[in-house]
């Protein structure tokens, strides 16, 4: 008999996301259509919230990284985080504004795709950045406001922006 055949490492990360993602949009699709989708919105966001949370957490134990104080530690976290979580089905970039802000540009988002696709642009809540939100919220350097509720720009044909402050705490280096 002979062996099935496996797939590279790769391979199978890209699959078992994609995978999370099928899952994820069924869900939110049957919470729409059973309890309307200002019920869908707010448990997804909280939901993609809490994922970032446990997932920062999580990612920087096995990475064995020290406490994350700055910015550039956070964007360094992040770059192994969107790509082991996100792979490339959402491409987004990040330009530092101030010791603790920075602005935040989606490109291109899977959710955006889908959800224009549905029809549902004009009452889809983003997400994206409730999980970045959790990924400060995990690595305790909290942001300075909670993400805003805010309709998919990507789905509604608008560039997708947003400026985010850290809080300056002990835990947040102002410092060079």
């Amino acid at each position: 008999m002979n062996a099935p055949p496996s797939l590279a490492p790769a391979e199978r990360e890209d699959l078992i996301r994609s995978a999370w993602y099928s899952h994820d949009a069924r869900w939110f699709s049957t919470v729409a259509a059973d309890c309307g989708m200002e019920v869908a919105n707010r448990a997804n966001r909280q939901a993609i919230r809490q994922a970032g949370i446990v997932e920062a957490r999580r990612l920087s134990k096995h990475l064995d990284l020290p406490p994350v104080r700055s910015l550039d530690a956070f964007f360094a976290f992040t770059d192994t985080g969107r790509d082991l979580f996100v792979g490339s089905i959402v491409d987004l970039a990040v330009r530092k504004t101030g010791e603790l802000s920075y602005e935040v540009e989606v490109t291109k988002c899977f959710a955006a795709e889908n959800i224009a696709r549905a029809g549902l642009a004009e009452s889809y809540e983003c997400g994206i950045f409730d999980r970045i939100e959790g990924w400060h919220e995990g690595l305790g350097l909290p942001l300075a406001e909670p993400v805003p509720r805010t309709l998919c720009h990507l789905a509604n044909g608008r560039r997708c922006t947003r400026r985010l402050d850290i809080v300056p705490t002990p835990t947040a280096d102002s410092r060079p």
